[in-house]
């Protein structure tokens, strides 16, 4: 758990280097639409109607992550169905576990998890959670000393460098209008197909995850640097989920071009969290490289929970 000291440090950090531009706490039940619907532009390809469409609902945070709120008017159909197929699915396959795990419904319910061979899985149903285990296809081990749970976990193939190129893009559809000159690179770069074209050497995901129930629906937060002279980058993006906070700096060689190859220390986004003692264990950090242009396949993660009391069904 981050100190009183580690917690105003970063406090201290976002206020002196950075301004908030946009904060949404997604609700059930509302729906909110950015962009003029009377005046579409995609925001993404830069096409307008008629040479595309607008048909479809875009979502500005895909809806695997259980958002059935917040929507964009500056997203075509052509890029949308694109996105859909390309790297948001990547995202739902590296995110899958975890939100089996929340409990987060997306437009098909809670996925189920299975092992590669698909005799054991995890369900969620109508009375919790569903959890078959074979002995020749083991997906948990039993501490009954810790009262824990321990599975290991398979993702679904996903492409790392695409799992940040969704996340990347969740943030520039929440963007305000007037930021997208200093987007131009970036938003060109999340739509391109061909992975192996780069824009930025780093990009590290932070990470923090809230062990208990789930804490969070859906939170998004945009920060903006205050001044060019400050050795930080221009943007950075953060949203809360389930039991997760991600946050990742939003590429812009527009705006960034004074700290290319510099070595910069930036503190993760303070979280309440840190400070708040929990009988299920600290707040988790931590950074992920999504930087990889390989697909990655039997990716195994482990998610420990806690039970009081368990039934052996045999």
């Amino acid at each position: 758990m981050a100190s009183g000291t580690e917690f105003e440090a970063s406090c201290k950090f976002y206020e002196g280097n950075y301004e908030e531009i946009g904060k949404w706490f997604l609700k059930p039940g509302e729906k909110v639409t950015l962009g003029d619907r009377n005046n579409r532009a995609c925001r993404f390809c830069g096409e307008r109607s008629p040479e595309v469409t607008f048909k479809s609902a875009a979502h500005a945070i895909p809806e695997a992550l259980g958002n059935k709120t917040l929507f964009t008017a500056y997203e075509c159909d052509t890029c949308n169905h694109g996105f859909g197929t390309g790297i948001e699915n990547d995202f739902g396959n590296w995110s899958k576990p975890m939100r089996t795990f929340a409990q987060i419904a997306g437009k098909s319910g809670v996925p189920t998890i299975k092992t590669k061979r698909g005799d054991s899985r995890v369900e969620f149903g109508p009375n919790g959670f569903d959890i078959k285990q074979y002995e020749t296809d083991p997906i948990f081990e039993i501490d009954e000393k810790k009262k824990t749970l321990t599975f290991r976990l398979q993702r679904d193939p996903y492409t790392p460098i695409a799992v940040l190129k969704a996340f990347i893009k969740m943030g520039l559809s929440v963007l305000p209008e007037e930021e997208m000159p200093n987007f131009r690179a970036a938003l060109s770069w999340v739509r391109n197909s061909n992975h192996q074209v780069s824009l930025v050497a780093k990009c590290p995901m932070m990470h923090a995850f809230v062990p208990g129930p789930r804490p969070f629906d859906i939170a998004l937060i945009l920060l903006r640097r205050r001044r060019d002279d400050i050795p930080a980058p221009y943007a950075t993006f953060v949203l809360a989920y389930g039991n997760e906070v991600l946050q990742v700096f939003l590429p812009s060689p527009e705006r960034d071009h004074h700290i290319d190859g510099q070595q910069i220390a930036v503190r993760p986004f303070p979280n309440p969290y840190d400070l708040i003692p929990s009988e299920f264990g600290p707040l988790k950090r931590g950074l992920t490289d999504l930087t990889g242009r390989s697909l990655i396949r039997g990716d195994i993660i482990p998610i420990a929970i806690h039970f009081d009391k368990f039934i052996l069904k045999r």
